[in-house]
């Protein structure tokens, strides 16, 4: 009697850039799923291991970027900031990585802080910037809509990581 023919089956899968569509029997299939996974693994663990600073960042925002995207009361609860200092820089970590903003005024951290995370805003959101400015946390990059306009640096992120992990 002849073998009968498995049906064809065609699945998709994503980490996070790459991506690999197979098409064939289901246990071909499987196989080279779970050898594109592996590779992944092997491939994310590699580059960790070469530079764990720079990829980090990247490691943190696949963490926290569910398939849902976060609330700014989420990040903050995660983040948990503690003085105004703290919550500034948060939030405007939010809007450079969650938001893709380009960079952010003093009015549109308070506005994100007051109305996003749903908690006070400092007195003085231009002197809270000024302070993550002086610790290299934040750096001046023109000018938005006629107000001052900042953006994170390094030191920024890497401040938001050691929040994250505390």
């Amino acid at each position: 009697m002849a073998e009968k023919e498995q049906p064809s089956v065609t699945i998709r899968v994503r980490i996070g850039d790459n991506e690999l569509e197979v098409t064939g029997p289901s246990d071909f299939v499987e196989k080279k799923i779970a050898e594109f996974r592996e590779q992944q693994r092997v491939t994310s663990t590699e580059v960790t291991k070469q530079s764990p600073h720079k990829y980090r960042a990247q490691e943190l925002m696949e963490l926290l970027n569910p398939a849902k995207e976060m609330s700014v009361a989420q990040f903050f609860k995660k983040v948990t900031p503690k003085s105004d200092v703290d919550r500034v820089l948060a939030a405007g970590f939010f809007l450079e990585k969650f938001k893709k903003a380009e960079n952010f005024t003093a009015s549109e951290v308070s506005g994100i802080i007051r109305h996003g995370a749903k908690t006070q805003p400092p007195q003085n959101p231009n002197e809270a910037v000024n302070k993550n400015i002086r610790k290299g946390y934040m750096m001046a990059a023109g000018d938005k809509d006629g107000k001052m306009a900042f953006v994170l640096t390094s030191d920024g992120e890497e401040a938001i990581e050691k929040l994250l992990d505390a």
